[in-house]
């Protein structure tokens, strides 16, 4: 049976129009995912502002990604990334395992909130890890796997507030680093977002374990009230103290 040749030409320039449509939509389609992927294995709301990707150079522009708090605390981020820069093996994106060569985010903040001898941390981490926990459905065992060679967190500013206090606390993190998330074999993209995650609460809880008579002194209150507020033991924090106090004799 042969077709007009007017309808051979609609349906090419269809195909052009689709690949087109799929070409422009891809930053959407990839923005999308990266949202879900992230409320998936975290439990909170997540804001991502835009997210550029150029294939043919292998690299991406990440602005305003924003990680909410879990319930029962403010409704302020508990992670703020105001930019960031993506660099991709292009070979790789056809292959099972996606590989991203490094992800570099700059002017980032973390807020670390006690709240009635609880604090978020602690609360983020118990939501990553029930939810990391839970049997995986079929389509997300199908996900496509990702691996993440380098991944930087830079000049990380720490925030610290206590429900009821009208004084602040600020740490500077310095840079956090992972590296090889995914491993040879890659991960689905809530699973390395639950190892971040997971990271993120631990290095904000020992900064704060660390600090807690600098962060006393800024927040005008007694090391051993402040420790009770963030859900930190005293013991923790004395065991801690004891710990510094041997190491520079």
């Amino acid at each position: 049976m042969k077709f007009p040749r007017y309808l051979i030409v609609l349906a090419a320039l269809a195909a052009v129009a689709g690949m087109m449509f799929l070409y422009n939509s891809k930053d959407w389609l990839v923005r999308s995912a990266v949202v879900k992927a992230t409320e998936d294995a975290t439990g909170v709301s997540v804001h991502l502002g835009s997210l550029r990707i150029e294939l043919t150079r292998g690299d991406g522009l990440l602005k305003d990604f924003r990680m909410g708090n879990p319930k029962g605390f403010s409704n302020d981020e508990l992670l703020s990334i105001q930019q960031g820069k993506v660099t991709l093996d292009i070979g790789s994106v056809t292959g099972p395992v996606i590989r991203i060569k490094t992800v570099e985010m700059e002017k980032v903040s973390i807020l670390f909130e006690g709240s009635g001898k609880k604090n978020n941390m602690k609360a983020l981490e118990a939501q990553v890890n029930e939810r990391s926990a839970q049997p995986k459905g079929a389509k997300e065992g199908k996900a496509k796997k990702i691996r993440i060679d380098s991944f930087v967190l830079k000049n990380v500013k720490l925030d610290v507030r206590m429900s009821g206090i009208v004084k602040a606390g600020n740490l500077d993190l310095g840079d956090i680093r992972m590296s090889n998330l995914g491993g040879a074999n890659g991960a689905t993209a809530s699973e390395i977002a639950a190892r971040i995650s997971n990271e993120i609460s631990s290095r904000a809880t020992t900064a704060v374990i660390r600090n807690m008579v600098q962060l006393a002194q800024q927040m005008g209150m007694d090391v051993s009230k402040i420790a009770d507020g963030f859900g930190v033991p005293t013991g923790v924090i004395q065991d801690a103290a004891g710990f510094f106090e041997n190491l520079f004799k």
